[in-house]
């Protein structure tokens, strides 16, 4: 039985946005789903307040409400509601560790509306052992998101996240785009002779043999998925904030095992700037 999705829901509009992602993708992929509201543990020795369980109830209706109108629109789910005392940060940390997708919105019922990702969230993504996927409340439904994207820096240890987006491309029936950015060399901008397309086009094609030499053998698993591969060249940030806000899913790894200020600038701008649906997948 596939493991389920783990969705933070606070009643915010990032967090119903994230909800409904998740059904969707539980949908595909036969999963359950489990709504988890974490709320502030209490000292020890100090009294509840005197609307404790008022609250509590009220906070149970909303979740069943919830996820009622999540099975009313994608028939058959399965979904479980937890009222779990606690952070929410160490609360769905600790939930993941059995290994499911962790899914939150960008930002949640507290902080400034100005800031696309809340400090909850980024502690969420930074210290995540499993792949946690973030969803914008505001996704411009016009946009066309037909296809998977995996933004890729070529190196060793990054298996789990090409196998993450070969498999989301596959439950999809999608196509998956491998996108590389890269910046040209330094005596390209500052010599007397700029380089050449001959130039530009050896550089561009052997960056993109160095992804098909890591994603091709993985691939073999997913004979279905159309894969292709974009290297341009530019500053990996901004491709990557718009191809977030043009694909299906775009999928970006991140290291373990680092704080929250290296979890490196192209995930960090993507997280913060991009618009649509990102899924930040730990390695090595």
């Amino acid at each position: 039985m596939a493991l389920p999705l783990i969705v933070g829901v606070d009643g915010s509009k990032p967090s119903l946005a994230a909800a409904e992602w998740a059904a969707t993708e539980a949908t595909l992929t036969g999963a359950p789903l489990r709504l988890i509201f974490a709320h502030w543990l209490l000292p020890e020795g100090k009294p509840l307040p005197a609307d404790y369980d008022h609250l509590q109830a009220e906070v149970m209706k909303m979740l069943a409400r919830i996820a009622e109108e999540l099975r009313t629109k994608h028939l058959g789910l399965h979904i479980d509601c937890e009222l779990v005392a606690g952070t929410a940060i160490n609360q769905l940390l600790s939930t993941a560790e059995t290994g499911s997708t962790l899914v939150i919105g960008s930002r949640g019922s507290g902080g400034f509306a100005a800031l696309l990702l809340g400090s909850t969230a980024l502690n969420i993504v930074a210290g995540a052992e499993h792949p946690v996927v973030v969803v914008r409340a505001h996704d411009d439904p016009r946009l066309p998101r037909h296809e998977m994207v995996l933004g890729l820096e070529a190196g060793p240890g990054r298996e789990p996240v090409i196998e993450f987006a070969l498999a989301e491309a596959e439950r999809r029936s999608a196509p998956l785009r491998v996108v590389h950015a890269w910046m040209p060399p330094f005596l390209w901008t500052t010599g007397p002779i700029p380089p050449g397309e001959a130039e530009r086009a050896a550089a561009e094609d052997h960056v993109e043999q160095q992804l098909r030499d890591e994603v091709m053998p993985l691939a073999e698993k997913y004979p279905h998925v159309q894969v292709h591969f974009d290297s341009r060249m530019g500053n990996a940030a901004h491709v990557m904030v718009d191809e977030a806000n043009h694909a299906l899913l775009l999928v970006l790894g991140r290291r373990r095992h680092r704080p929250i200020s290296a979890l490196g600038p192209v995930t960090h701008a993507a997280i913060h700037y991009g618009h649509g649906p990102i899924a930040i997948v730990p390695h090595s």
